[in-house]
């Protein structure tokens, strides 16, 4: 689309001096220069060519006509079909800072840093594929129609003494508007884009189509209303750092948890909303029905990355310390009692108990997009939306807290129970055997999310030791072989599922491949 003046080759835009270049006679040119008079005239959209994957249908944009032959998002090798359109004019750009070479150097490093990643991931082969994507973002704005009154906590100690004080902050927030990004991109998943935020508003430059030369553009196909509920919230939450910020460290700002009552105390409204265009650089590495990204941000150099496991070498380091730890652990059993060697091996169930959950829940958010609201449609995202205005941006720690709750109750039983190694061990064993009900009880909803059948079954195998380790405790045997084999029981069932959480680590550091095709609800106008 945008030739050399000179020799009539394509031009790219060069990173370093910020101009269009010829790549085959070296010419630069101003980016302003090819400014065309008519997408001027058309300022609501621009001309484009968008290529949609046959595969996963996401769609991805360039200004000339280039056969794309490579899908970022699901990694599929293959021409993808083109078609001539014209799309919404995004009001801002900010171009690409972070080179390619640049882009390679930070992902290699950061795959460096972890030592069972597969060799591939620092090949030179495997780097070369970064492709620069132009991310289409929303920016929403938020107003305020009230000065709240928030009550702020300062709690301190000065000298020997401990002190609270209370103040009430009344912060101007007339004609305050909070201009708050979120992607707009049903492809582009929102967590990603939450961890390589923020981009530097310094660097925006009116939208230009010859800022996309060399790159390519992901489509909007997300419409801006999706984020109204999150984007309020985080221009609270920015208003709440900022009262923060004058007083004491460690004070609290108390506002209700309720997004809807924080609502109404702020006054917080959607004013507009506008397109930009930020800079991505973007990795795929498809295994099998299973990708994962790396994916670095084209002005700050900021890196999120999907980085598995190389299983051949993760088991050949766990072997070494398998040995040592069975050693140690034989020297052990001699010095500790047989009832306390049980205490130990249920309590051992239940931190593995605790830990698989945490990765079934992960497993099952990240595999059906519960925390990215632009890849949902329909149904799911209402019952998103929802669950947003229900519960805000926190997680449940429901169960973080039991735990919680659970040690510290341990640790008193064993201090009130004097010399009883026994009396020590039913208390904990019975703690150990409550707490892994509830934590089974909490993880029916995403146990029936998760499509890995074997993950199911081995979840209960840790509950059914600590039972069986509660029930030897009650009974009291005279017999120390009975206490030694429900601990085994125990450390084989924590030994199990800890090799079933490692097994199954790549579904959690990839993801599934994406399906766009046929997708519903957002605004099927935003981009026509």
């Amino acid at each position: 689309m945008y030739k050399c003046r000179s020799c009539g080759g394509d031009l790219v835009l060069n990173i370093a001096t910020q101009q269009l270049k010829c790549p085959f006679c070296d010419s630069v040119y101003p980016v302003s220069e090819y400014e065309d008079a008519k997408e001027i005239e058309e300022e609501e959209t621009y001309e484009t060519t968008v290529y949609t994957c046959s595969q996963c249908g996401a769609e991805i944009m360039a200004t000339d006509t280039t056969a794309v032959t490579f899908c970022s998002y699901c990694g599929t090798e293959a021409n993808l079909q083109g078609r001539l359109s014209r799309e919404k004019r995004p009001r801002y750009i900010i171009p690409f800072k972070k080179s390619k070479e640049q882009c390679k150097e930070i992902y290699s490093l950061n795959a460096k840093k972890q030592p069972y990643a597969p060799k591939e991931f620092t090949s030179p082969e495997f780097l070369d594929n970064f492709r620069g994507i132009y991310i289409p973002y929303w920016e929403l704005d938020v107003g305020f129609d009230k000065s709240p009154e928030l009550k702020v906590v300062e709690k301190y100690t000065s000298g020997s003494y401990d002190y609270t004080d209370e103040y009430t902050a009344h912060p101007d927030l007339a004609n305050t508007t909070i201009p708050v990004p979120q992607d707009a991109s049903a492809s582009f998943d929102d967590e990603i884009s939450a961890q390589i935020a923020p981009f530097n508003k310094e660097d925006m430059q009116e939208f230009n189509p010859a800022y996309l030369a060399g790159f390519f553009a992901d489509t909007a196909d997300v419409d801006a209303d999706v984020y109204t509920e999150q984007a309020m919230i985080m221009a609270q939450d920015h208003v709440i750092r900022n009262v923060k910020s004058e007083f004491r460290a460690g004070a609290t700002v108390q506002v209700p948890g309720d997004p809807k009552a924080r609502t109404e105390l702020f006054g917080s409204r959607l004013t507009g909303s506008h397109l930009n265009l930020f800079p991505v650089w973007f990795l795929t590495w498809r295994k099998g029905d299973r990708l994962a990204y790396g994916v670095i941000n084209g002005e700050t150099g900021k890196i999120s990355a999907d980085v598995p496991v190389d299983v051949g070498r993760f088991l050949k380091t766990s072997a070494l310390l398998a040995v040592i730890f069975f050693i140690v652990s034989c020297i052990a059993s001699v010095l500790i009692l047989p009832a306390t060697v049980l205490m130990i091996s249920s309590l051992a169930a239940l931190l593995v108990h605790y830990f698989y959950k945490q990765e079934i829940v992960s497993i099952a958010e990240r595999d059906s997009h519960a925390n990215d609201l632009g890849a949902l449609s329909g149904e799911a995202l209402e019952q998103a939306k929802e669950r947003l205005s229900r519960n805000g941006l926190k997680k449940d720690n429901t169960v973080v807290k039991l735990v919680s709750a659970f040690v510290v109750l341990a640790v008193l039983f064993i201090i009130l129970a004097g010399e009883s190694v026994r009396f020590r061990s039913l208390v904990v064993c019975f703690a150990v055997c409550i707490v892994g009900i509830v934590i089974l009880m909490t993880s029916r909803k995403y146990l029936s999310m998760i499509s890995e059948k074997s993950m199911k079954m081995i979840f209960l195998i840790p509950l059914a030791a600590e039972i069986i380790a509660f029930v030897i405790a009650l009974a009291g045997p005279v017999h120390d072989w009975v206490y030694y084999a429900g601990s085994i029981s125990a450390f084989a069932a924590s030994a199990l599922a800890s090799l079933d959480m490692i097994r199954h680590y790549n579904l959690l550091t990839t993801r599934p491949i994406p399906e766009f095709h046929n997708r519903e609800g957002g605004n099927k106008d935003v981009g026509a």
